[in-house]
Order: structure tokens, then C-alpha cells, then sequence
């Protein structure tokens, strides 16, 4: 009996040392952690670095009701590769940088030059990286973009993550790409990936994001104006708000579209023209003309604006292929309609240059506002 006792309180004894040895760096409090909220690239300035690394931590508060704005603190190193330079800028804070927070990844233009696997390997690989953050272009350069402090812009708040989350502006003008999105589009054969291009202007007080550029391995980024871009938003992420401007026979008005559908089918088979089929269904409203409009003309109006917006489709997309880029995934629907096998990328790369495009646009225009 006595030896049992002995045993337990040995093995008591040993439970006690082992825990009091793992708790002592098993876990770090908030008050030892450095938030990272945004994570920007940028070419290295001294000669013998690739890049040049800036993330922008949160200075914790003491309350919403005494703050007026947000403060942050930067950290910058320039090195030849990313996991190296964190490294070094872990010697600059005597916290943890913790990444569990971080939901913006700018990435400098001319890091988007070339290859891109080797950038996007660190940041897929690094664990306590969300694959949800959201990945942009920055102009002029990652760190002016993670500089800027809009005016209006509320202690506790990040501006740039309103853009891009659904929970602030909706604009069918700004495109949302998450890592995950990025890294699996960049490597699929026949699709593209598309960024938003978000400026700073030279005061660091204001974005703009109405621009993206289209990206594909081994071929020049593709820059999308805001009419093109609100197109591709529009058509293959059912962005909202989306208006559009119809001027044919005297006619100048603005639709606004309430919901926009696209469906597309290749059509390529042996002794026949390969060509794309591109059926797409809008339902929306007039909401400004330059002339009274009548509801009986509706159906009209409809049409009309059918066959615009189609012909402005049409011209986006040929302009897409003669630059060999293809973010609206035509090689990949014609990858996914026939059988795989080692000849189909060959296949659809021949194809592609050679693609006729069929677009077809029904058009449903239910009011013409709430004066006719």
C-alpha cells in the first residue's frame, strides 16, 4: 500500500515539473504579440537584395472613445528572399510578430514581372497566413500604399480591408482576390488571374480602386481600364452595382443592372471554326436619360441595350485573346468538357488564338424609373 502511494506521488511530481516546463514558452499573452496588418513586396533599392519587405503593425489603444485615429509602426529590411528579411525584422521588436491578423498582401508591380511561384511559395506555405487575405497590386509602391491613412478613416477600423470585404463599399469597379484565389488561378492552364490596383495619391490620404491587372505565367500583366474591369466584375463575380451607359438612335441612358448571369461553352471539334459561346442574361432598370421615356417602349429599350452591351463584351474579350491572357476561363471550360490527356493543354493553346466569340446578350429592362 505504501509503495502505491509512493508511486502516485512520484508520478504527481513528474506531471507538475513536465507542465511547468511547457507553459513557460508554450504560449505568449496579447501583450507580447505585435499585430501585422498589412504585408506589402516591393523591389529591393540597395544593389545584392531582391526585395524589400514593409509590415505595418497595429499600436494597440487604450479605447475606441479616446482615440481619434489609427496609429501604426513599420518595419522595413531589404533582403534576397522574403522568409530571410522576416527574420531579420523579428530583431527589431521585442514582441512576436504574429500574422493572424494580417488580411492585405501589396505587392509592387514590378515583382509581378516573370515567374511568380517563387513569391507566392513563402506566403502559401507560411502557416499562420490566412489563404483568405486579400492580395492587390500597389501603385506607386507597396509602401506608400500601406502608408496611407485616409481622413475619414476611424480608430479601430482598416480602410483598405472595406474595400475588399463586403462590409463597406460595394463597387463593381474593385476586384477581390484572396490568396488562395491567386495562387490556384496563376496556376491552372487556361485561366488567368486577375488583381486589384489600388493608388495612393501623393498625399498618403486617399485610395483609388478601379483599375486590375491580369496576370499569366510567362506572359506581360495585361492592365484592365475601369470600363473593362467593371465588365469582368460584373460578368464572372456578379458584382453589384453595376451601371452601364447606353448611347444609340438619340438615346443616352444609364442602366442600372440588378443581376448579371454568364454562361460560356467552347465549341471546338475537327474541320469546324472553334468558337465560344457566351450567353448572358441582365435584369435592371433605366435610371437617368437625356429624354422622356415611355414604359410600352421598354421592350425596346431592351434591345438596344442588348446589343451594345454585347458588342463591348465582344470587344473585351478578342482584345483579352490577342494578348494571350484569359481571365474569364475559356481554356479551362474546354478542359473541363473533354477527356484530359497529354495533348489537351498543346490543343487549347492552338485554339485559343483562333476562338471566335459568339456573344449573345438578353437584356430585361423592367422600369424605365419613376418617371415616364
Amino acid at each position: 500500500m505504501k509503495t502505491n502511494w509512493m508511486k502516485v506521488i512520484l508520478l504527481t511530481t513528474l506531471l507538475i515539473a513536465l507542465t511547468s516546463a511547457i507553459s513557460g514558452c508554450g504560449y505568449k499573452g496579447v501583450d507580447k504579440r505585435s499585430f501585422v496588418v498589412g504585408f506589402g513586396v516591393d523591389p529591393a533599392k540597395e544593389p545584392g537584395n531582391k526585395y524589400r519587405i514593409t509590415l505595418k503593425l497595429a499600436k494597440p489603444i487604450a479605447s475606441l472613445k479616446s482615440s481619434t485615429k489609427n496609429e501604426y509602426a513599420y518595419l522595413i529590411h531589404e533582403s534576397d528572399s522574403i522568409a530571410e528579411a522576416i527574420r531579420f525584422l523579428e530583431t527589431r521588436d521585442d514582441k512576436i510578430l504574429d500574422f493572424s491578423q494580417t488580411k492585405i498582401l501589396a505587392l509592387n508591380e514590378d515583382v509581378l514581372q516573370g515567374d511568380l511561384f517563387p513569391l507566392m511559395d513563402y506566403f502559401v506555405r507560411r502557416g499562420d497566413l490566412q489563404l483568405l487575405l486579400y492580395v492587390l497590386m500597389a501603385k506607386p509602391n507597396a509602401e506608400e500604399v500601406l502608408r496611407v491613412q485616409p481622413t475619414l478613416e476611424s480608430a479601430g477600423e482598416n480602410a483598405l480591408y472595406n474595400y475588399f470585404d463586403n462590409t463597406g463599399t460595394e463597387s463593381p469597379f474593385v476586384v477581390t482576390t484572396f490568396l488562395f484565389e491567386f495562387r490556384r488561378d496563376y496556376d491552372t492552364k487556361g485561366k488567368s488571374t486577375v488583381l486589384p490596383i489600388v493608388k495612393a495619391n501623393d498625399s498618403g490620404s486617399q485610395y483609388t480602386v478601379n483599375h486590375s491587372i491580369v496576370l499569366k505565367n510567362n506572359v506581360d500583366p495585361v492592365v484592365l481600364n475601369p470600363t473593362d474591369t467593371k465588365i469582368y466584375n460584373t460578368l464572372l463575380k456578379n458584382a453589384a452595382g453595376y451601371g452601364y451607359r447606353i448611347e444609340s438612335e438619340g438615346y443616352k441612358f444609364t442602366l442600372a443592372m440588378d443581376r448579371v448571369n454568364m454562361k460560356i461553352k467552347v465549341v471546338a471539334g475537327k474541320g469546324q471554326k472553334p468558337r465560344a459561346e457566351v450567353r448572358i442574361k441582365a435584369v435592371g432598370s433605366i435610371n437617368e436619360s437625356n429624354k422622356l421615356l415611355k414604359l410600352k417602349d421598354l421592350d425596346y429599350y431592351s434591345e438596344i441595350s442588348s446589343k451594345q452591351f454585347g458588342k463591348q463584351v465582344k470587344e473585351l474579350l478578342i482584345d483579352l485573346q490577342e494578348k494571350d491572357v484569359d481571365p474569364f476561363g475559356f481554356g479551362l471550360k474546354y478542359r473541363s468538357t473533354r477527356l484530359n490527356t497529354k495533348h489537351t493543354i498543346e490543343d487549347w493553346k492552338a485554339i485559343y488564338p483562333e476562338l471566335e466569340f459568339d456573344v449573345k446578350v438578353d437584356m430585361q429592362l423592367k422600369s424605365v424609373g419613376a418617371m415616364e
